[in-house]
């Protein structure tokens, strides 16, 4: 077994968060520069119109979090969407999709409030998707459960699109979706439309032939089940591997993590903990192994997307063949762990693991540039130190000198999500200031501060004080994008503005009528989030000679390059203690990532490929 593991904290440290622009070609003012993009790998262009694929980011690590949303991000693009492939009954989108237009669906229109009656409305392209060739949209294709012929169009197209050969495996993710949730405010897409998680609420594996795996093991009889409720079909890809190399891999893991699965009790407020590649590993060796803590302790038990992350984290850096096995887990250990997990594959599978299932390909921590002894798995009583020094403080202070694993999300293929995460997220999706302004933007954020103290063990003064500088940045953004640029008009509009602003805190408008009274709480702090406000208006001559969309696309570029710090803090923001979920990786996620507003790993790349809908909804 490798030595002792160097402090991984000094040995691999963080790269420090960066932003990419949103502009526009005719603008005449530049949006605030961020660092040049680098080169992407030749293996896959990701933000190509032509392939499709994952939004292109800014990404010197490929391991961090972003907060800017690409103008190509699917979900925001504007103009026609097209459908390719089967098309839905009508009285299928009457009856089991809530009536939504054909040439809607997949869509969320958010209906925006006004001060005293109707606001305006926008579309967010939640569940569609890059087709290539600029075409944004879905590509319905019709399937059977529990037969294998009324599966082949499904098969055939992933052949197609991942450039697989007739006898090589099949492996995607499925998300799942509710597009009969489509229109709403944004309270009820935050309370009752599950726009938390945009509409995905499980995440399986489609392993060709009409087979899915899941958690829990046996859900949808291992077969679709997609009548009502359709599901996108995503293809992982790793940076020069073949597809059916990696798609072997995937298989060899899954079958094994899959084979007695345990969904937690609780999944909404399940603690996920393989956030870093040591941890991931060390779940890998003791699940082969039987270790029991895997099936008796509740907080190890994995839901449905956390399932299908450990698969996928374990498929892009575990090859399966004894030398990769004895590199990664140690020679004596990892001689021994092949064995036991050549056992498992056989239980899971019904046959011997022959050479012929065997893998060979450079694993993503390689592609890091990481060492084994920095990706060493560590025992059970090693990671239990570790999280205890977190939360005693002695890792903090320093006084804590055993095992650390690497950082959270480093060679892995999708960073996990905080709370702060999640509330930023739906953020920007249903409420990115971009379309609704600041006001709206920061009464979404606060609706979430219930959930995120609950979540967290923290108080209201501690969300609070994390939020508040976030907000008024906005705020001062609001002020750049849409303050009158003649000094003599800004007091009423500040006034307007901080009324405005109170109203999205849960003021009423009737407040501001004779006979009205105004809430002095809400209305400080409406004043107090307007803080930062005189900050921006020194801007002003900047953008006084720009049309509206054009100052717009100015303010939130302005916004974005002031809030990183903010955002850091918030992600950096601990729970009060161990039995708290600090990090998710929910069915959203892989969404969220083609999306941009999760990053991916730069070596690794998710493209939706189709949706499976049933044969019998299709027309």
């Amino acid at each position: 077994m490798p030595g002792p593991i160097s402090n991984n904290r000094v040995t691999t440290p963080q790269t420090t968060s960066t932003t990419s622009t949103t502009a526009t070609s005719s603008t005449t003012v530049t949006t605030p520069a961020a660092p040049a993009a680098p080169a992407n790998p030749a293996w896959a262009p990701r933000g190509s119109t032509a392939l499709g694929g994952r939004v292109g980011r800014n990404d010197p690590d490929g391991m961090v979090n972003r907060v800017q949303i690409p103008v190509s991000a699917p979900m925001h693009r504007k103009g026609v969407a097209t459908f390719e492939g089967a098309k839905l009954k009508p009285e299928v989108l009457e009856r089991a999709f809530g009536g939504i237009k054909a040439e809607d669906f997949g869509t969320t229109r958010v209906k925006l409030p006004g001060m005293g009656g109707p606001g305006k409305e926008f579309t967010v392209r939640d569940m569609q998707y890059d087709l290539g060739g600029g075409k944004l949209g879905m590509r319905m294709v019709p399937v059977k459960d529990n037969d294998p012929a009324g599966n082949k169009a499904m098969d055939d197209l992933i052949r197609k699109e991942s450039k697989l050969g007739p006898n090589e495996p099949i492996f995607t993710l499925v998300a799942y979706l509710h597009p009969e949730k489509h229109t709403g405010s944004i309270k009820e897409l935050g309370d009752t439309m599950l726009k938390t998680e945009m509409g995905n609420t499980h995440t399986g594996a489609y392993v060709g032939g009409g087979k899915t795996t899941n958690s829990p093991e046996n859900y949808h009889g291992k077969t679709w089940q997609v009548k009502g409720y359709p599901a996108n079909v995503q293809v992982i890809s790793l940076a020069n591997t073949p597809q059916g190399t990696l798609n072997k891999n995937l298989l060899a893991a899954d079958s094994v993590l899959n084979n007695g699965v345990k969904f937690p009790p609780d999944y909404k407020n399940d603690p996920f903990k393989t956030v870093d590649l040591n941890t991931t590993l060390m779940f890998y060796r003791d699940w082969i192994k039987g270790e029991a803590y895997l099936k008796d302790d509740p907080s190890w038990h994995t839901y449905c997307a956390e399932h299908k992350t450990i698969v996928t984290n374990v498929g892009l850096n575990v090859p399966h063949n004894e030398n990769s096995f004895k590199e990664i887990f140690g020679a004596d250990e990892g001689a021994k762990l092949w064995g036991q997990f050549k056992d498992k594959f056989k239980a899971a599978n019904g046959r011997e693991f022959t050479a012929a299932d065997e893998t060979h390909f450079e694993p993503l921590w390689k592609k890091e540039g990481l060492k084994p002894e920095q990706i060493r798995a560590p025992s059970k009583a090693e990671y239990d130190a570790h999280q205890a020094a977190r939360f005693d403080g002695t890792l903090k202070s320093g006084a804590y000198r055993g095992y650390e694993p690497l950082p959270v999300g480093r060679s892995l293929a999708w960073k996990p999500e905080s709370t702060a995460d999640l509330i930023k997220n739906f953020m920007e999706t249903y409420a990115p200031f971009k379309e609704v302004g600041g006001v709206i933007s920061s009464a979404a954020i606060l609706s979430f501060k219930q959930v995120a103290m609950e979540r967290m063990g923290i108080s209201d003064a501690d969300f609070m004080k994390l939020a508040k500088p976030l907000l008024q940045e906005m705020m001062a953004a609001e002020a750049l994008a849409r303050a009158p640029t003649d000094p003599a008009k800004l007091p009423e509009w500040s006034q307007q503005t901080t009324g405005a602003l109170y109203v999205g805190l849960g003021g009423k408008p009737q407040d501001f009528a004779p006979g009205g009274t105004v809430n002095p709480a809400l209305m400080g702090l409406a004043k107090e989030l307007m803080g930062k406000v005189p900050t921006a208006l020194a801007q002003l001559p900047k953008v006084a000679n720009l049309d509206a969309g054009k100052r717009n696309d100015y303010a939130n570029g302005w916004m974005r390059r002031n809030i990183q710090d903010e955002l850091a803090a918030a992600r950096g923001a601990m729970v009060s203690d161990p039995g708290k979920t600090e990090f998710y990786s929910p069915p959203a996620i892989t969404n969220r990532v083609v999306n941009g507003i999760v990053d991916s790993n730069r070596f690794v790349n998710i493209r939706v490929v189709a949706t499976a809908v049933d044969a019998s909804e299709v027309q």
